[in-house]
């Protein structure tokens, strides 16, 4: 009983370690000290840094899998797209494979990391702390999977090569006497010290406040054969993404929802495509299906808003793997809510689901400004 209740406070000790100290454990974890000079409460402080460590990196490799997981879709999904565009020339859609590849390799790696942070996690758990030659025996263990992840998760730099230090003979001029005049004051001023100059800070060159416009992605461009119509599909993009606070310790640093737009064009008809990845096994009880004619409420930074309706119902498609649930979504755009995409930014956005609706504050509020503009040319 009393090696239990010793037990209990240790973990209740290191949920609390983990909750106030996580910017210290984001530091390599350092050298274990020679453990037969450790008393045990020293072990236990140790191991328990250790622990608060490995909680944190399974956390942020579990979000950053689940981003990459999203970036994997989305790189696929353009390039089936461009590989099914007779417009899209040969290079465009090599450079798109090369991309879904790279995505898959890195969602790929961070999927391995995740497991081995999981099986880590786990083992740490079961170590008896309160026993001083088993927590003894497994310092060491623990210490060294917990720094090969925390390596893997963060590579160490690597150490700058020593240049070997020029004596004074070599980097002085040497001019011989039969060195013309003319020859030695060029000699002479190549030696001179470069000053550095400094350049007067100009706002206009400021990346900060003058961000670089994004370039037009156009995932395909296809013309009808029959009626010469052209259809124009952007590429998605991330418009917003959303967790629940009451969600947040059971997503464990996942997001729950994620929601990637895209305008495309049919002729004179515009659309917005949006694509949502809810992270939620759960996922058809708690939001349901997004049904034909359903509503979608877009409110512009002036106050303005506008009422959308789905044109396409979609049940959704889960991966059980990723535990994911993916929902499309069409709305058809008249000329004056485009009119209004043009020259306003986005602010929120209420999506009617069949259970309920939720809102949804937009992050890249000039998205759509920025994809309607392509779609026009301009």
């Amino acid at each position: 009983m009393h090696s239990q209740i010793r037990i209990s406070l240790l973990f209740s000790l290191l949920m609390l370690l983990f909750n106030n100290v996580t910017l210290q454990a984001q530091t390599r974890p350092e050298a274990l000290p020679p453990l037969d000079s450790l008393s045990l409460g020293e072990m236990q402080s140790l191991y328990g840094s250790l622990f608060a460590t490995t909680i944190l990196l399974d956390s942020m490799i579990q979000m950053d899998a689940s981003t990459a997981d999203s970036l994997r879709m989305m790189a696929q999904d353009n390039y089936n797209l461009a590989k099914k565009d007779s417009t899209v020339v040969r290079s465009s859609v090599d450079s798109l494979g090369k991309e879904a590849k790279m995505a898959k390799e890195r969602f790929s790696q961070l999927n391995n990391q995740q497991k081995k942070a999981a099986k880590l996690h786990k083992w740490m758990e079961s170590v008896p702390v309160s026993d001083s030659l088993a927590l003894k025996k497994n310092l060491a263990k623990a210490w060294k999977q917990t720094r090969q992840l925390y390596d893997e998760r963060y590579p160490p730099a690597p150490e700058p090569i020593a240049q070997p230090a020029e004596s004074a003979a070599d980097t002085s001029v040497q001019v011989s006497s039969a060195v013309t005049p003319e020859v030695q004051k060029v000699a002479d001023k190549q030696a001179q010290p470069m000053v550095k100059q400094t350049l007067k800070y100009n706002p206009a060159n400021d990346v900060m406040l003058h961000p670089p416009v994004p370039p037009c992605l156009v995932a395909s461009t296809v013309r009808d054969e029959f009626s010469g119509e052209i259809t124009r599909d952007m590429v998605r993009s991330e418009w917003f993404r959303y967790t629940n606070p009451a969600l947040k310790n059971y997503l464990q640093g996942k997001t729950h929802v994620i929601c990637d737009a895209a305008l495309s064009s049919k002729g004179a008809d515009y659309f917005l495509q949006l694509t949502f990845t809810i992270q939620d096994p759960n996922a058809r009880k708690a939001f349901g299906r997004l049904d034909q004619n359903s509503i979608a409420m877009l409110k512009f930074l002036d106050g303005t808003s506008f009422t959308l309706q789905n044109a396409v119902p979609d049940d959704g498609v889960y991966n059980p793997e990723t535990e994911i649930m993916t929902y499309r979504a069409t709305y058809p755009l008249n000329a004056e809510v485009m009119k209004k995409i043009r020259r306003t930014e986005t602010d929120r956005i209420r999506i009617a689901w069949s259970k309920g609706y939720d809102d949804y504050e937009i992050q890249q509020v000039d998205l759509l400004q920025r994809q309607a503009a392509c779609l026009s040319g301009k």
